[in-house]
């Protein structure tokens, strides 16, 4: 049986690569794997400890940085809640950031 979720704000699935930065600890890379106007979800954080209430910056591809706070975290994943909103054109930006990302022939799978 499956179960029907609604969310607030639509999902988009991604694959950006991605650092998380905190306040005096070292950063840590990751994949951004879903993005919302309001949250994000990053993994392949590996062993990288985040906490519930850290307070993050998330930095894609030197264009970007979205400051938000950690709402859970577990097995090298972690869901970001935004300390603000993206507007529509920052959505499309990170959006079309990450479909040129997936156009360079090296990133595609199985090559």
């Amino acid at each position: 049986m499956s179960v029907l979720t609604i969310r607030s704000h639509k999902r988009y699935a991604t694959r950006l690569p991605v650092e998380l930065r905190r306040n005096g600890r070292k950063t840590a890379s990751g994949l951004l794997i879903e993005l919302s106007q309001q949250g994000a979800r990053i993994s392949n954080l590996g062993r990288n400890k985040f906490e519930m209430g850290d307070e993050v910056v998330v930095v894609v591809s030197s264009e970007f940085e979205i400051e938000g706070t950690i709402r859970w975290a577990h097995d090298g994943l972690a869901g970001v809640r935004l300390n603000r909103s993206l507007h529509l054109p920052e959505m499309r930006e990170l959006l079309e950031i990450n479909r040129r990302e997936q156009s360079d022939p090296e990133l595609r799978y199985g090559t």
